[in-house]
């Protein structure tokens, strides 16, 4: 069962939520939550964030606070990234901007029922590494930013991911260059300096593993495609 705290229009979310197969309890704020959460066995608490996302964020607190160990997942919050970095560093396990899509709360829900690991999802925690993947160099730095442990942003990003916080992040940063490597005249260094790398050989070691080609045979081989086709 899960549990939806807030007062969502219409009961409409809710509604497709049970549509979905799940059951739905609803309750208007976090302090009627805490009445009923040591009562009743629940999945997950879906805390809808549509209302004011400061009272949103208190009412998250005091779940968090409580120590039930209920996954907590905001929904209806603006769409911002700041917001969602405020909303995770209150607690909350993942944060769905307005207009919530139910299907996505659904299929996230369902991922991590039936496999945590295999849950490829935007959590905000990976998705601040894939957005700044260039200038992130440790995993101390996007706990700093979220408030969040260093060990908490590793479990997070292979939940999101199945990846570690360093596969992870070579990922991000070798897909850029590979794009660069493909569309610009940027010499092997300069790909490797743009996309977050401090030295050339670091990178084109990093590069050859992941892809199974240096940086300069990759750009050959994919110019000899391009020529190729057209």
């Amino acid at each position: 069962m899960l549990l939806w705290v807030g007062r969502q229009k219409d009961g409409v979310a809710a509604a497709s939520i049970t549509a979905s197969g799940y059951a739905v309890r609803e309750v208007v704020c976090s302090r009627k939550a805490q009445v009923i959460i040591g009562k009743n066995r629940f999945y997950a608490i879906v805390l809808d964030l549509s209302g004011s996302h400061d009272g949103g964020l208190q009412d998250l607190r005091r779940l968090v606070q409580q120590e039930y160990s209920l996954e907590v997942i905001a929904v209806n919050g603006e769409p911002c990234i700041e917001k969602a970095v405020q909303t995770v560093k209150a607690g909350a396990w993942d944060y769905l901007p307005h207009p919530l899509c139910v299907e996505t709360l659904v299929n996230r829900l369902a991922q991590h029922r039936h496999d945590p690991s295999n849950c490829v999802h935007t959590d905000p925690v990976a998705h601040f590494v894939r957005e700044h993947a260039a200038a992130i160099s440790t995993r101390a730095e996007v706990a700093q930013r979220f408030g969040l442990s260093p060990d908490t942003v590793s479990s997070r990003v292979r939940c999101a991911t199945g990846k570690t916080f360093t596969e992870f992040l070579y990922a991000c940063r070798l897909l850029q260059a590979r794009h660069l490597l493909e569309s610009t005249a940027l010499n092997v260094s300069q790909v490797a300096a743009r996309v977050g790398f401090s030295t050339s050989q670091h990178f084109s070691r990093i590069f050859r593993r992941y892809v199974g080609l240096s940086p300069a045979r990759y750009r050959l081989q994919r110019r000899a495609r391009r020529n190729s086709v057209s």
